[in-house]
């Protein structure tokens, strides 16, 4: 008898410390659209480009929600570029101008801003073929046509930049692994280029009508 009683005493204690009577974990708070995040932040860009822009709504922890419907862009300061509402931007000229997303979900509306800076084409650039490795640096450049670009060769890693079609005057440039060599690109158009030595080593120069 003295058994009996005692087993369940230990039952109560066990149920009463597992919460008894159903209790559980209470389920997380709804999620409550707090804030609208614009990406991406600040973008840098040169006249001609274009640029996709998006909108993410947030919940009270940051967290990405879906299911609110789409946001709509607009530009509110700065005329360097034109903005879709949809959020397709176009470099229209040098400067800056800032960018505004709406989201609208039932009563609540939010909105994220962003700046973009527009710069003129530029009439030279500079491109570094890995000393050590396989890849050009930057791997795409933008000029203004009859623009020249200068590729440097550091070494010790032999390089080459050979046109995938049709190429500016001086052709190729063939294997080197010291100083430099340039040309220059009298006509608007993407000129895609590689090192044949090295799979995967790629770069392009993107030549543009001011």
């Amino acid at each position: 008898m003295h058994n009996v009683a005692f087993s369940s005493i230990i039952l109560a204690v066990a149920v009463s410390a597992c919460g008894g009577g159903g209790g559980g974990t209470p389920p997380p708070p709804a999620a409550v659209f707090t804030s609208l995040a614009i990406a991406p932040g600040n973008p840098d860009l040169v006249f001609r480009d274009t640029l996709q822009m998006s909108a993410t709504p947030r919940d009270q922890n940051g967290s990405p929600m879906t299911g609110l419907g789409v946001a709509t862009f607009e530009r509110i300061s700065g005329t360097a570029v034109s903005v879709t509402t949809a959020g397709r931007v176009i470099a229209d000229q040098a400067g800056t101008a800032q960018i505004r997303a709406s989201l609208t979900s039932g009563a609540t509306t939010h909105t994220a801003t962003t700046t973009a800076t527009v710069s003129s084409l530029s009439t030279t650039a500079n491109v570094t073929a890995s000393g050590v490795g396989s890849t050009f640096s930057p791997d795409t450049v933008k000029i203004a046509a009859n623009g020249t670009v200068t590729w440097t060769f550091p070494g010790p890693e032999t390089h080459n930049v050979t046109f995938d079609g049709t190429a500016p005057a001086g052709g190729n440039i063939a294997d080197r692994n010291t100083g430099n060599d340039a040309r220059t690109f009298a006509n608007a158009g993407r000129y895609s280029y590689r090192c044949t030595r090295h799979a995967g080593m790629n770069g392009a120069v993107v030549v543009r009508t001011p």
